[in-house]
Formats: structure tokens, sequence, C-alpha cells
């Protein structure tokens, strides 16, 4: 009964958008590299998301979530400055394997972006590999929506209304330039117009 209720959900996000997801080649990768990693330790900034929680609970040793768009769109509301979101990064440098941005890029200016990144290479091990998500111009939207992973890394988009956040979409070199003290690893367009990143820390 459940596995028929999700599959109805994922349908009804497949109409909405007219997409039927698309299996993330960056995700995969990300996943085997965690799978090989003793003990491994999960950062995800993105909107929280029950199905992710049960999917990478399973996958790692540890998942931490700090969700920082809702942290960011309340900021905004009440008119403060955005930087003090970083407060809540307050991790141990070097204490993750892997960190999941998703579009969060997307939402900040060129000074919150770079302290982003900086704050991502602290808190990465090296060796550690970091997954950002673009959306690209044909899909681009102020509305802002969490990627959900299904099964065999499939990621369907489900839209979060209770947030107001801007828009500044990045062409595949704005990410890259961004990303300087990372080294890339792997970068697809997927079908519906995303642009899936994979960077790692020499």
């Amino acid at each position: 009964m459940a596995a028929s209720a999700r599959d109805l959900n994922q349908r009804d996000l497949n109409q909405h958008f007219g997409l039927e997801g698309y299996s993330s080649n960056v995700l995969k990768l990300f996943m085997e590299h965690l799978d090989q990693q003793p003990q491994s330790r999960l950062l995800d900034v993105g909107p929280v998301c029950q199905e992710n929680i049960r999917f990478f609970a399973s996958r790692v040793w540890k998942h931490y979530v700090c969700d920082l768009f809702i942290r960011l769109d309340r900021y905004l509301r009440k008119g403060d400055p955005v930087y003090q979101i970083w407060k809540d990064l307050d991790y141990q440098p070097e204490s993750f394997d892997g960190i999941l941005v998703w579009e969060l890029a997307d939402r900040l200016d060129e000074q919150d972006v770079n302290r982003l990144v900086t704050l991502c290479h602290s808190m990465l091990k090296p060796e550690g590999m970091a997954v950002v998500m673009v959306m690209g111009d044909q899909i681009a939207s102020s509305e802002t929506r969490s990627f959900v992973v299904g099964q065999n890394y499939r990621i369907y988009l489900r839209p979060q209304l209770h947030l107001d956040l801007p828009l500044r979409g990045r062409q595949n070199r704005d990410v890259l330039s961004m990303m300087t003290p990372f080294i890339p690893a792997k970068s697809f367009i997927c079908r519906p117009g995303f642009m899936e990143f994979l960077f790692r820390r020499g």
C-alpha cells in the first residue's frame, strides 16, 4: 500500500512538471564514493525530505541534514542579513565525506556563494565529494523545488511552496569558476535541463 502511494505521488509530480524524472549519473557516482568510505558521513543542506532521509540513512554511517533553504527564506522575510545562515554550518573541519549542495548556489549572490564554497571545502575531508545542481534555462523557475531521490537514482521535483527565494541562474562556466578550490570530477547535462556537477576536494 505504501509503495502505491509513493508511485501516485511521483505520477502527480510528473504531471505537474511534464517530466518523468531523470536518472542522476552524478548521484550514482557520489554514492559509489561514499560506499567506499568507512563510517561515511554525509551532509545534506537541501530542504528536509523524508524520502531522501530514508534513502541516504540506509547507505551512509551518519547522515546530517541542515536545511539552508528554509533558513535563507526566514532571513529574507525578516530582512535580516543573509550571511547569518552560515552560523548554522558550525561543523568541524574535515567532518564529511560528501556534501549535497543541490541548487542552493542558484539562490545566493556572489558573496554568499563564495562563503558557501569556502565552508564546503573546509568541512569536506581530503578526497571528499560535493554535488551541485543548476537549473538550465528551459526549466529555470523562481519556484523553489526539492530534489526527491527515488529508486535507481531517479530524481523527481517537489514544489516547496512555503519558500520564496530569489533565483540567480548560473551557467556551466559560472559553476566551474565558483568551485575553483575544488577539482571537477564529472558533469552531466540531464534531459529535463538540469546540469549536475561532482567536485572533489584535493
